[in-house]
């Protein structure tokens, strides 16, 4: 079964800004009762694909997405504000992860996989994604790109435009895959809150795409929902419980000192114009990634990149850079893992036979490559392999025996330091 291995990035908190919504348009469509009746007047199965319906007719709307992680001492949450125009199928938002100062720093450098350092800015447009790190240049990331950079690039491609809203990876994608099965508590303002539940698998797709892959799956245990229409039938709000899926990356030794799994969602400013967000259009610089980024695999030995821009979080892509330049990286050699073992062995990757590749690359890289400091000690890696048990015809009785085949490309590259 092949592995993948990815780097992880130190970060900073950062803060997070609404888009500014332009205008004073009201929001409402009239009398309450006669408006939530499209949404209220359905069977009870239906009211949550109407109120998808509903939520998406209203033009515009502002939103918050959080997925907090909570320990005894601090909890780190990944903040998504911003807003969507769901005629044009466009959205804009400031992402951003946040940790109390006492929050484990093992489990923050695992969630910065899918947070990189510094500010960033995404948007999108249909099938397109565009991100902006601080005041860098927005890259449009196309189909096209994010299938030449490869999965590296899901984190990003996961917030396309979706059939429940303009920007995808929130509750708003679950809510209408869920069924209610028990009447709403009606609250004095005519808005409606249900209590249902989701499949584990569903609700995993909240998380960042690092974690959203078990071996064994997410079990059966259900995910609890609270979801909030408000009086004309629209979302309002969601939050869930995601304890039966942390328990499940518990089993496999993630996140363990994360006690807590919660995710929230909410919206406001209905209908208020917005200006048209897509990057580009006022004027903005904008680079297609598939064009200046490229899969650190493919990068010849001896060459720099930058990874602090590519909004990924990861190791994995890099805009190649002159070396005389400021750059994260520099790559020391392409490597192949290609080992046959006697027997069945209990190997799971190649990791330990690409780390004595990497270190002879290591030894013979250039000495100006060290000289000044400029790069931290020691060397990183990062790959795929597999590892196979295969059995072999021999022997005069021809009773034969087993191998173990590990086989693997990585490559290895010095940071800066």
């Amino acid at each position: 079964m092949g592995t993948l291995r990815t780097a992880l990035h130190r970060g900073a908190a950062i803060a997070l800004l609404l888009p500014v919504i332009i205008g004073m348009a009201g929001c409402g469509t009239g009398d309450g009762a006669a408006a939530g009746e499209a949404v209220y007047g359905q069977p009870l199965a239906d009211q949550f694909q109407a109120a998808t319906e509903a939520t998406r007719g209203a033009g515009t709307a502002a939103f918050t997405s959080t997925l907090t992680y909570g320990t005894a001492s601090a909890d780190a949450v990944h903040e998504v504000a911003g807003s969507q125009d769901y005629a044009r199928g466009t959205s804009r938002a400031d992402v951003g992860l946040s940790a109390g100062r006492r929050f484990p720093e093992d489990a923050l450098e695992f969630l910065r996989k899918s947070a990189p350092d510094g500010r960033q800015t995404v948007a999108t447009a249909g099938d397109d994604v565009y991100v902006r790190h601080g005041g860098a240049a927005w890259l449009k990331y196309k189909p096209e790109a994010v299938n030449r950079l490869g999965e590296a690039t899901g984190v990003i491609a996961a917030h396309a435009a979706g059939d429940a809203a303009p920007y995808s990876g929130t509750l708003a994608d679950l809510v209408p895959r869920v069924i209610p099965r028990e009447k709403p508590e009606r609250r004095e303002d005519g808005s409606r809150v249900y209590r249902v539940t989701a499949l584990p698998e569903v609700a995993a797709e909240l998380l960042p795409r690092d974690l959203q892959r078990l071996p064994d799956g997410w079990g059966t245990e259900p995910v609890r929902l609270t979801v909030r229409l408000d009086p004309d039938g629209r979302l309002a709000s969601a939050t869930a419980d995601l304890a039966p899926v942390l328990k499940r990356l518990h089993e496999q030794g993630v996140l363990d000192g994360v006690t807590t799994l919660r995710a929230a969602y909410e919206l406001t400013a209905f209908g208020e114009p917005l200006k048209d967000g897509t990057p580009g259009k006022g004027g903005e610089p904008v680079e297609d990634a598939g064009e200046a980024l490229a899969p650190v695999t493919t990068v010849e030995d001896g060459r720099c990149g930058t990874t602090g821009d590519t909004g990924l979080g990861s190791e994995a892509i890099m805009r190649p850079v002159d070396c005389a330049v400021r750059h994260d990286l520099r790559v020391l050699a392409q490597v192949e893992v290609d080992q046959v073992l006697p027997g069945n062995q209990p190997v799971g990757n190649g990791d330990a036979y690409a780390e004595e590749e990497c270190r002879r690359a290591d030894a013979a890289a250039p000495e100006g490559w060290r000289r000044g400091g400029r790069y931290a000690d020691g060397f990183r890696f990062q790959g795929e392999s597999s590892v196979s048990v295969s059995v072999t015809m021999g022997g005069k009785a021809g009773t034969g025996g087993m191998e173990t085949v590990v086989t693997g490309s990585y490559t290895c590259f010095l940071t800066a330091a």
